[in-house]
């Protein structure tokens, strides 16, 4: 199976080492996928992104997903928000979302362009999901503006009937922290 997540760049775009980590990331052998993680962490390429999040299932190692869970965490580059936020709702991440969602308020980027594909996965996600979602709102609303955490609060009061019965405590802190800021 090649990977070819819809957010990529197109192959004529790619350099040749892009090229060679792609195709690394697409081995099953954690020898061959681990090295060109640590290749891309070190080289700083937004452009592999898509392809990390692509690995991001069942099928693969853990020691592979907790070393692409952590390169995510540690990204700083803005360049990456949307192409982060493009990956996480390109697909279902199931079991992984909130370990997703977890790598993106750790990396301490600014996703407050954002709120609202967080507070769908805060509605949508399961208890943990919700969790790791009120935490990157909660650091993103600040920074949004107006327009933005307006749109995400109304989003949010008119969703209410979608939460589940274990969230809504905490959906009630959500509420109150948001419409505080």
């Amino acid at each position: 199976m090649t990977l070819s997540p819809k957010n990529t760049v197109s192959p004529e775009k790619l350099t040749g080492m892009e090229k060679a980590w792609i195709k690394a990331l697409d081995s099953d052998d954690p020898g061959i996928v681990t090295p060109a993680i640590y290749e891309i962490r070190n080289s700083g390429s937004v452009n592999m992104i898509p392809y990390l999040f692509k690995k991001i299932n069942r099928k693969t190692p853990f020691e592979v997903r907790t070393e692409i869970l952590s390169l995510l965490s540690e990204i700083k580059s803005a360049d990456a928000v949307p192409v982060i936020v493009t990956s996480l709702e390109s697909r279902d991440f199931g079991e992984y979302l909130a370990a997703l969602i977890a790598a993106c308020w750790q990396s301490g980027l600014d996703f407050s362009a954002h709120l609202r594909t967080f507070a769908k996965f805060f509605i949508q996600g399961d208890y943990i999901t919700a969790l790791e979602s009120f935490t990157l709102l909660e650091e993103a609303f600040p920074n949004a503006t107006d327009d933005a955490r307006l749109e995400c609060i109304r989003y949010i009061r008119e969703s209410e009937h979608l939460v589940l019965v274990e969230k809504l405590p905490l959906y009630r802190e959500l509420r109150k922290v948001i419409e505080e800021i």
